[in-house]
């Protein structure tokens, strides 16, 4: 069994929130198809965790949009896929993003959410 580092430096939250996402860059041919469904599992200043129903590649550009995030606030924002594997629902994947652009505001936003997600837990 392979040991993993923790390589995250960043607070997460753990949110059930839809999500939705277009790929902008794809090997295969895939992008510019327009937004795809998904559910955010988990959320920091740096990045999120996406349940989606097909295999994200790594390295792979994509554009989230996280609607009403709290206040109706929406997160708009481009990520970089890190990783994605076989998830534990239904026939689902899960796939780690980072953020690569995020607006300075949502940044601000977002360090405050978490905040108040962990509190209340």
């Amino acid at each position: 069994m392979m040991a993993y580092t923790e390589k995250r430096v960043d607070t997460r939250a753990d949110i059930d929130h839809e999500a939705k996402f277009k790929i902008l860059s794809e090997s295969d041919g895939a992008a510019g198809f327009g937004y795809e469904s998904a559910k955010a599992k988990n959320i920091s200043k740096g990045g999120l965790c996406l349940e989606v129903e097909r295999k994200l590649i790594e390295g792979n550009v994509i554009r989230i949009e996280l609607p009403s995030l709290g206040e109706n606030k929406t997160i708009k924002a481009f990520c970089e896929v890190q990783w994605c594997r076989k998830g534990s629902a239904d026939n689902n994947y899960e796939a780690g993003l980072s953020f690569i652009a995020l607006r300075e505001d949502d940044v601000n936003y977002l360090v405050d959410f978490i905040d108040n997600q962990n509190r209340a837990m």
